[in-house]
């Protein structure tokens, strides 16, 4: 199935990109795409403990299942006043 994953603040620099659609097996949760992304961008690993995850613009937990076109988006700290 495919879903489309976006990329905010360091991510999306870290990524090249701010978005892109990904291919995940059927069952798979929002923590197996991190792990798809995260194999052909290493770099992206260290910031996993701080990051929040939004599937269909609806902050989600690690374990929820994706299902086919489905927007995840994964979303470091935000600093600022």
């Amino acid at each position: 199935m495919i879903v489309k994953v976006l990329y905010f603040g360091r991510l999306k620099e870290l990524s090249g990109s701010s978005e892109e659609s990904v291919e995940v097996r059927d069952g798979a949760r929002i923590e197996d795409l991190f792990a798809h992304c995260s194999m052909s961008r290493p770099e992206l690993r260290k910031f996993r403990a701080s990051l929040v995850a939004a599937r269909n613009r609806e902050f989600a937990a690690w374990d929820t299942p994706l299902r086919a076109g489905d927007e995840v988006g994964f979303l470091p700290p935000v600093s600022g006043g």
